[in-house]
C-alpha cells in the first residue's frame, strides 16, 4: 500500500484493527512516513483505489517504524506480559519489602539472648548455636565466680564449685 500524508507519498502496510476501548484503530507500518497528524489517504499499489482516513488523526501508540492511529484520542493501558516476569510492583509488594528490610536492621543490632536453669550440684551450663560476639552472662541466685569458654558456636558456662542452689543462667551476645 502507498500512505500519502500531507502531500508526500509512502511505501507502507496497513492493518485495521481496534484500541483497547474497541474504538476503530489503523496500524501503519513504514519506513519513512512521519507522524500523521491530520490523518492520511491509503492507495492501493497500481494507486488505482483510495481510502480517505482522514478521521484516524490521533496518534495512539508508536513503536520505531510501526505507528498506530485511532479515530478518538485515548491513551492505551500498557499490558502486562506475564510471562517474561516484567509484573510491576504492587503497593503492598512494596510495603512488604521495606517492612521486612526495617526487620532484618532491628534483628542485627537485636542481642542473641538464651537463658537456662541451673540445678543444684551442677558444675557447668552449655548453650548451642551462640553466634559470635561480646558474651555477657547474668545470674538470678549466684555472686560466685565462673568461666566461660567457647568452642565453635557452642559455649560452656563452669562453675568453680557444685552449685548449692538453683539459679537461672542468662547469656547476652551482642553482634
Amino acid at each position: 500500500m502507498i500512505i500519502e500524508i500531507d502531500g508526500q507519498k509512502y511505501q507502507c502496510d496497513a492493518v485495521t484493527s481496534k484500541t483497547q476501548a474497541g474504538n476503530p484503530l489503523m496500524r501503519i507500518t513504514s519506513l519513512y512516513a512521519p507522524v500523521a497528524e491530520n490523518g492520511f489517504i491509503l492507495y492501493s499499489e497500481d494507486e488505482s483505489m483510495s481510502f480517505d482516513r482522514s478521521k484516524y488523526k490521533y496518534l495512539y501508540r508508536e513503536d520505531g517504524i510501526v505507528k498506530e492511529y485511532s479515530t478518538v484520542e485515548e491513551t492505551p493501558v500498557p499490558v502486562i506480559d506475564y510471562a517474561t516476569g516484567d509484573i510491576p510492583e504492587s503497593p503492598f509488594t512494596s510495603l512488604s519489602r521495606r517492612i521486612t528490610a526495617v526487620d532484618n536492621r532491628v534483628t542485627d543490632i537485636t542481642p542473641f539472648e538464651a537463658t537456662k536453669t541451673a540445678y543444684f550440684g551442677e558444675i557447668e551450663k552449655v548453650f548451642y548455636g551462640v553466634p559470635e560476639g561480646n558474651i555477657t552472662v547474668f545470674f538470678d541466685n549466684y555472686t560466685g565466680e565462673y568461666e566461660v569458654d567457647r568452642i565453635s558456636d557452642r559455649v560452656t558456662v563452669t562453675f568453680p564449685t557444685r552449685l548449692t542452689d538453683m539459679t537461672t543462667v542468662t547469656l547476652m551476645v551482642q553482634k
